[in-house]
């Protein structure tokens, strides 16, 4: 029927359906149907084109009047619709997002004027639930990102609904359902960025630089066997081909003087530009955004803490070649980051000691080339070719190598006389003018130094009282208390005597020795020489030392260690024996992993109903890794350089029609560890270590998804998921060619095989309107053949001994239920209200809780049944709540003031995790029996839209809430053991006269030295890291052009 003048109808349904649980990382797809507007008869035959024309995408609609443009990279399209007899149709700003699919509705009116085209502008509105998901997922927007109180992508997932985030203990990280850290998988541009090292996440996008972010909880597809528990995806933002635009953001929290609490000297700068490639307009964008950003605390607390700071410079760099006339584009993509840490420690902290404390450097490299083309226009292939790299070094001092290690301690004789004397205070470290019992100076001029270490020579001998009180120390004490140096001529008595000083100067790497005294095995002996050397602690041949036989060892016996680093770890105290003068624990630790990638992967579109995907991937890996710890007198040392190698394949098909999906898959991992390992037996006859080559792990793992819908509001879904990973490599690669019968205490076992999950999920989704939405998920996961440690008996040449092994023994049983409640614009509010409830259970929170737990308590039974892991959080309600008030169309001041207004709510209410107490002898009570506190945070950001340019406010913790992290197993605390000093008169009169170490004045009774005592037990107790962070403030403007 003709219907003149009438207007053309179009409802345009977008809903962004995961039908393949992110089946693709990178691209998604579109699928519409035609319809008559009045009669709503399918439009047969209609032609579908992707615009602009030049890309030679398109389709007809079938004898149902659907279609499908498969294979669409991330971004917005147009399509044209055209039917004889009907109005055409152009459809804008289609949102195309990774691995899902977009639907569109299109009713046509019969065309009143010949060639009438309408232009009709899709809704970029986000549905409120996705009733044809067989997945669980959350999608936010590059533009949700920027609005919300967070610092990085990690906050976002932090505070999706059951997700769990620890900040102490052995297990902290993020757990997502119940999950151990280091389960769940973070791809960039389709990169795998997990540190296979310890399974964490190696890379960090600046928030502004990220298109689109996901985060899948369960049923992910075939595509991903790097985890267990979750997949975060993050795509990065592309330069626009039309025109350029970037924006410049600096943002601090010096809104105050320099004293208060809320200025730590935060800043942070970021700029971004992207635009069409200069004279390639119709081929070529880039997209290109650099940030620096620094604080005096990486984590601010309720006072300022020193020696805490952080800088991190990260940048992303994204190019996209394609060609309008083509299917073909081609995608290079590329980010870093460095960041520098500096740790605190909350037991050396009253003295000058943390500026010797760990310092951290830590960064990624990624680079990526990603091509795709068309195979017809229902079918394209996909190769990626990328690198990725990892580091992470850590270590004392200014962490640039073990060489520089130079600490002084009372151990050392020279300094114990001299704080005896008053010269030296092991505290602040200040050195003061030797002078005797009366005042007088005990350094004469007339005093010369000749020596190494000094400088002085015999034509240029040092003037003593030139040097440093601390040098002048030195040689004054071995002047004085055995002559061992003679002041009078400037020399050492000998050079035996020599080395014996030397070798007492600093606690230090290296050692001082005379080859003529050597034993005459000793690769360093020589006859003729009996002056001093220095020998630098050199990684490689100590380490050749540490796995050579005795032969090898006697012929290298200056590494038995001749020098006085293991002295290291002995440190001052205070009179009462509570803070720590000392560096802690001297220690050196480098990690680089890099791994390059090849992946080929092949979708198609094979039928309207019928979506196929094939895939394989092989990845090569290098890791390089040293860890030192000078503990005692053998230092542990850790050293490996091992290329495993990993590969996998899979094929899925999903098959959807109006009311129901279906998703299987199936997927092949593969893993070559390429070293060997320890014979299971364990048994060392002659001495001699037995081990054989680890086999090579290959596993399958199926998948599958069902979605039914039962209207076009409500849909039931399900899916099943066996899911593996390798365990992290720190685990398999531990001092495996070690010597075990040196006493070693941790040796990795590369032969372990794989962790497994089974995951059963059942979810139903209703849509109550189009601003208001439900979503119930039940979930349950069997975990199997979880990272653990086990001890066993070793038999060394007749002697009983043990040796501590990984083993895959641990598993876990964990179920919940999540409520989602999504708002779109409902009430001007859009975002979600989560709520939890979860049991996770098992024998082991992480891979080393037996290590910890057990082995230094020999009468604690191993568990016979589950018990809450430290991430076990009962209740949890979250949400994220943005509120805009639009731009009002008054001139006035007071109207532009009241309008243009963004408020962005982000909340987190949780009971406590579960901990373990201690009877008041110390001995553990049933595992996690007990609870810490609930936990509860409020976050908001203010943002005042303006002309080209915005100002906002960022509050972290809004109310200033206490939650504690940590308590103490004996009392439940987390500022006190519940076992103070106890006053006894007889104890205390001893420190009369003494310094107080907190006032400077002379102790002058027992109970000024008991009150002090308690005042710094109660301190030292009181760590601020026991709390999560307290209330800060960050300002920011947003400049656009």
């Amino acid at each position: 029927m003709f219907m003149k003048y009438k207007n053309c109808l179009f409802f345009i349904l977008i809903a962004i359906s995961v039908l393949d649980a992110q089946s693709d990382r990178v691209s998604g797809k579109i699928r519409g149907k035609a319809i008559d507007g009045i009669s709503k008869e399918p439009l047969v035959g209609a032609n579908v084109l992707l615009l602009p024309f030049e890309s030679g995408r398109g389709t007809m609609t079938n004898e149902n009047g659907e279609f499908v443009i498969p294979n669409l990279m991330t971004g917005l399209y147009s399509i044209k619709v055209s039917y004889m007899g009907y109005a055409s149709t152009i459809i804008q700003n289609i949102e195309v997002s990774p691995g899902a699919t977009t639907e569109i509705l299109c009713s046509m009116s019969v065309e009143a004027i010949e060639g009438q085209e309408v232009n009709v502008v899709a809704e970029s509105m986000e549905n409120t639930v996705d009733v044809k998901s067989v997945v669980t997922q959350v999608k936010y927007s590059g533009d949700q990102l920027y609005k919300m109180p967070v610092s990085n992508f990690t906050d976002v997932i932090a505070n999706a609904g059951g997700v769990v985030k620890t900040e102490a203990g052995r297990s902290r990280g993020i757990h997502m359902r119940g999950g151990r850290s280091g389960e769940v998988a973070f791809y960039v541009d389709g990169i795998l960025t997990n540190d296979p090292v310890d399974r964490s996440q190696g890379v960090q996008i600046d928030k502004e630089s990220i298109d689109v972010l996901t985060i899948s909880k369960g049923g992910f597809s075939a595509e991903f066997g790097e985890a267990m528990s979750g997949i975060v995806t993050v795509v990065t933002k592309s330069g626009s081909k039309q025109d350029y635009s970037g924006n410049l953001i600096f943002e601090t929290d010096q809104l105050s003087n320099n004293n208060s609490i809320y200025n730590n000297n935060y800043g942070k700068y970021n700029l971004q530009f992207g635009g069409p490639f200069p004279g390639l307009k119709k081929y070529l964008s880039f997209y290109l955004s650099g940030s620096y950003s620094g604080s005096d605390i990486v984590s601010p607390r309720s006072i300022k803490l020193p020696h805490s700071s952080y800088t991190h410079p990260m940048g992303t760099f994204k190019m996209t070649f394609s060609p309008p006339t083509s299917g073909f584009n081609a995608i290079v993509s590329a980010s870093f980051e460095d960041k520098a840490t500096e740790s605190y420690s909350h037991s050396i902290s009253k003295g000058d000691w943390l500026r010797d404390y760990y310092k951290t450097f830590e960064g990624s490299r990624r680079l990526s080339l990603q091509i795709q083309n068309t195979l017809g226009k229902n079918t394209a292939w996909r190769l990626m070719i990328s690198t990725f790299e990892h580091y992470n070094n850590y270590g004392s001092g200014e962490n640039t190598s073990y060489k520089d290690f130079h600490y002084l301690s009372t151990r050392l004789d020279w300094v114990n006389y001299a704080e005896n004397n008053g010269w030296y205070d092991p505290k602040t470290r200040v050195w003061k003018e030797l002078t005797d019992a009366n005042g007088l100076p005990l350094i004469s001029d007339s005093y010369f130094v000749i020596d190494d270490l000094s400088g002085g020579t015999n034509s240029n001998p040092i003037q003593l009282s030139s040097l440093s009180y601390e040098d002048q120390a030195f040689y004054y004490y071995y002047y004085t208390q055995g002559n061992q140096f003679d002041l009078s001529k400037g020399m050492w008595s000998s050079e035996s005597e020599k080395v014996v000083a030397y070798n007492q100067r600093w606690h230090e790497a290296g050692s001082w020795y005379i080859p003529a005294f050597l034993d005459e095995e000793s690769n360093y002996y020589n006859s003729t020489d009996s002056s001093a050397h220095f020998k630098e602690f050199d990684e490689k041949e100590y380490a050749s030392y540490l796995f050579g036989d005795d032969d090898f060892q006697r012929s290298n016996d200056l590494w038995a260690y001749l020098g006085n680093m293991h002295n290291g770890y002995y440190y001052d105290r205070d009179i009462f024996n509570v803070y720590t003068f000392g560096p802690g624990r001297p220690r050196s630790h480098k990690s680089v992993s890099t791994h390059s990638s090849v992946e080929f992967q092949i979708n198609t579109q094979w039928s309207m109903r019928n979506a196929a995907k094939f895939g394989f991937k092989t990845t090569s890996s290098t890791m390089d890794y040293r860890d030192i710890q000078f503990a005692n007198q053998n230092p542990y040392f850790d050293s490996y350089s091992y290329e495993p190698l990993s590969g996998s394949a899979y094929a899925e098909n999903t098959y959807e029609n109006n009311d129901f999906i279906l998703m299987s898959g199936l997927r092949w991992d593969y893993f070559d560890p390429n070293v060997e390992s320890l014979k299971t037996s364990l048994l060392v006859d002659d001495g001699v270590v037995e081990r054989q080559p680890a086999s090579v792990k290959v596993k399958l793992s199926p998948r599958l998804g069902i979605n039914f819908n039962a209207s076009d509001k409500t849909a039931i879904y399900t899916n099943y998921g066996y899911f593996v990973q390798f365990p992290q490599y720190s685990e398999m690669y531990q001092n495996v060619y070690a010597d075990i019968s040196s006493g070693l205490p941790l040796v990795g076992n590369p032969n372990i095989t794989p962790e497994e999950t089974i995951q059963y999920q059942f979810g139903l989704a209703h849509k109550f309107s189009s601003t208001l939405g439900l979503e119930i998920i039940s979930f349950f996961k069997d975990q199997m053949n979880l990272a653990t440690n086990r001890t066993y008996p070793v038999l060394i040449d007749g002697q009983v001994a043990s040796v501590t092994v990984m083993e895959m023994e641990d598993y876990a049983k964990i179920k919940g239920v999540e409520f989602k409640l999504k708002l779109n614009n409902f009430s001007n509010l859009t975002g979600d209200i989560d709520y939890t409830w979860m049991s996770a259970k098992g024998t082991g929170s992480s891979n080393r809780e037996y290590y910890y737990l057990y082995i230094f308590d020999s009468d604690r039974p191993l568990p016979v049944k589950e018990y809450p892991m430290e991430f076990d959080i009962t209740h949890s309600v979250k949400f994220n709540l943005n509120y805009y008030l639009p731009a009002s169309n008054s001139n006035s001041f007071f109207g532009k003031l009241t309008s243009d207004w963004n408020f962005n709510f982000q909340g987190n209410f949780a009971t406590g995790a579960p901990y373990t107490p201690t009877d008041i002898y110390g001995k553990a009570m049933e595992i996690g029996s007990k609870r810490m506190p609930g936990y509860k945070s409020l976050d908001m950001r203010v943002e005042k839209y303006l002309n080209k340019f915005s100002l906002y406010l960022d509050i972290r913790n809004v109310f200033n809430w206490i939650n504690t992290t940590y308590v103490y197993s004996y009392s439940g605390e987390p500022d006190t053991n519940g076992r103070p000093p106890v006053f006894e008169r007889s104890r205390y009169l001893q420190y009369i006269g003494d310094t107080n170490p907190i006032s400077g004045n002379i102790i002058s009774s027992a109970e000024e030295a008991y009150d002090t005592h308690l005042q710094l037990w109660r301190s030292l107790l009181n760590n601020p890291y026991n709390y999560s962070s307290a209330r800060y403030f960050h300002f920011g403007i947003n400049l656009w052009f």
